[in-house]
């Protein structure tokens, strides 16, 4: 016969710990959010403020099955039970035994409607490739209670089913893609992918708080509790429960993390993050790919990207399954309009999440706008205008023809490394990955930018292939030109730079030392509207001065032109 108590204190819950996790031991359950060490640091941490009742069902004496439910009075007489862990438990499920689970639910649904009268249900992250969500169906139609399912799918890799040098070649050109982007950040130093052991994830939080400080997070992950929660859930590491953190370094400093939490087999990927100053490197990408060839070489069984619409769970996936939220009540009218106000909330929120411009424009834009309103320095709001809302550009290109030199160097070649501290490390990230060699007196002052292939001006959004044995020079003193441009042309190259209508000092400085005008640029921008005019002199002359023919002339031709 079967009876049911309840447990309201974490205390009461400890006396039930070996028959909990036995229970979970033999049905090899593989969901890391009803393990008996994740329920109980949650109700340490979070459960404090919420009124969390345990409900055991026993036979002759014997606990078969539990329901963490959260018990809630609303307007006066309506009982709404919840599992515990919204918000935070992507997945939640009745703890029973095979043979227990259906009879053991029917019971507690049927006590507590008894008891209550006037309840609601709100069931949420069952699985549907578990029974739970198929018998509460089964149960309402039965005795004809309103009831609503929404569902959100839920993409994971089966590696007991994918061949991994199939897997590879059939994303050969992802993987592609991301080697060249590594292979690149490897050039400029080590890069290394590798497990925090020590419990120190300061540089985890601090990474996550740069990378979403101008965007809209919704998860509070770096929430004071939420922190505390998965510190103390990463120091009660066992054999069925690990939350393990991989962090990806480049020359010791953090640039990207991983926080996974693994239950017999299942890698759940709770959180990711990278640090946006190496974005144009690619680092989510990388720890992703570094992410799943590790869980794969750990021999687990599914790599669960947990619930949710974004677009790179579905390009690395091969199975689909899907994470319902049940909502059921009785029947009296009062219980039905607050099951209705539910259902509506759930419904705009199920629209909301699936429309990926919506889902961008809230977490970007609103994100960007609150940063703006909240925390911007003025500098920041000028560049934000003069890049998003108005901005024109008149540049001249110079060019010099190479002379002979012969005097000695005093500028040496600046190290990525010596950068990584800079109070402007983003922009000079930036200009490493777009080719530029960077020079000074010393590792703390940067005199000038070097380019040997392009043109850039990126505020005029302008590109162009140099002429063979030219460099392109950017970002100096005028008082240190004249040594610049000795040094340059040393190596025997010629050089070309760029001036902005308004700097006549340098203009006239370039003139003194010989440069020559050989193409106009002008940029007109009105938020998204932009238009780039150029005018092209004499790059031909110099080209075919240096022997060449002019291989880029038609397409220079043509593009002047078009534009």
């Amino acid at each position: 016969m079967l009876a049911y108590k309840v447990v309201t204190t974490i205390d009461e819950l400890e006396s039930y710990k070996e028959t909990w996790s036995a229970i979970l031991e033999r049905q090899q359950n593989d969901n890391p959010f009803i393990e008996y060490e994740w329920i109980s640091t949650w109700w340490k941490i979070f459960g404090q403020e919420e009124n969390v009742e345990i409900y055991i069902v026993e036979h002759d004496g014997e606990a078969v099955a539990f329901f963490p439910f959260v018990h809630v009075i609303r307007f006066g007489s309506i009982h709404q039970f919840s599992f515990l862990g919204q918000g935070l438990a992507s997945y939640m499920e009745v703890i029973a035994d095979k043979k227990w689970n259906e009879q053991a639910l029917q019971y507690v649904l049927k006590e507590m409607i008894s008891q209550f009268t006037r309840v609601v249900f709100f069931f949420h992250g069952l699985l549907e490739s578990k029974d739970t969500s198929q018998m509460l169906e089964q149960y309402t139609l039965e005795r004809q209670l309103p009831h609503s399912v929404f569902r959100v799918v839920t993409p994971y890799i089966d590696f007991k089913t994918i061949d991994l040098p199939d897997f590879l070649k059939k994303h050969k050109r992802k993987f592609k893609s991301i080697h060249r982007r590594e292979k690149r950040l490897k050039k400029f130093g080590q890069v290394t992918f590798q497990r925090v052991h020590n419990g120190n994830l300061d540089n985890m939080f601090r990474l996550f708080e740069r990378r979403w400080r101008k965007k809209m997070d919704t998860s509070g992950f770096t929430q004071e509790r939420t922190r505390a929660f998965i510190e103390q859930l990463a120091r009660q590491q066992n054999e069925a429960l690990r939350l393990k953190v991989h962090s990806l370094q480049f020359e010791k400093i953090w640039i990207g993390f991983t926080v996974d939490i693994c239950c017999r087999g299942r890698n759940f990927c709770h959180a990711m993050g990278h640090e946006p100053d190496f974005n144009l490197f690619g680092p989510g990408r990388l720890i992703e790919k570094e992410n799943m060839l590790e869980a794969h070489n750990a021999n687990l069984k599914l790599y669960d990207f947990g619930s949710g619409y974004e677009p790179y769970k579905f390009e690395w996936y091969t199975h689909l399954d899907f994470t319902r939220k049940f909502i059921m009540s009785t029947t009296g009218m009062r219980e039905r309009a607050l099951r209705n106000v539910i259902v509506l909330h759930e419904t705009i929120l199920a629209i909301l999440k699936t429309n990926r411009k919506i889902v961008e424009w809230k977490r970007n834009t609103l994100g960007e706008i609150r940063y703006f309103l909240t925390r911007a320095n003025m500098n920041e709001w000028l560049t934000m205008l003069k890049c998003k809302v108005m901005n024109a550009h008149l540049i001249t290109i110079y060019y010099l023809e190479k002379k002979s030199y012969d005097n000695k160097p005093i500028f040496h070649e600046i190290a990525i490394q010596s950068v990584l501290e800079h109070n402007q490390r983003t922009e000079i990230l930036a200009n490493y990955f777009k080719g530029y060699k960077l020079f000074g007196q010393n590792n703390q002052e940067i005199a000038y930018l070097r380019h040997d292939k392009w043109i850039r001006e990126e505020a005029v959004g302008f590109l162009q292939e140099l002429p063979l044995n030219t460099t392109y020079i950017k970002n100096y003193e005028l008082p240190k030109l004249h040594l610049i441009v000795n040094e340059v042309q040393r190596e025997g190259r010629a050089i070309s730079t760029s001036a902005k209508w308004f700097e006549w000092r340098k203009r006239k400085q370039l003139t003194a030392l010989g440069f020559q005008r050989v193409e106009h640029v002008w940029m007109h921008q009105l938020f998204k509207w932009k238009k780039v005019y150029r005018q092209q002199t004499k790059w031909g002359k110099y080209l075919a001065y240096q022997g060449r023919k002019l291989e880029h002339g038609w397409h220079l031709t043509l593009l002047s032109l078009l534009l």
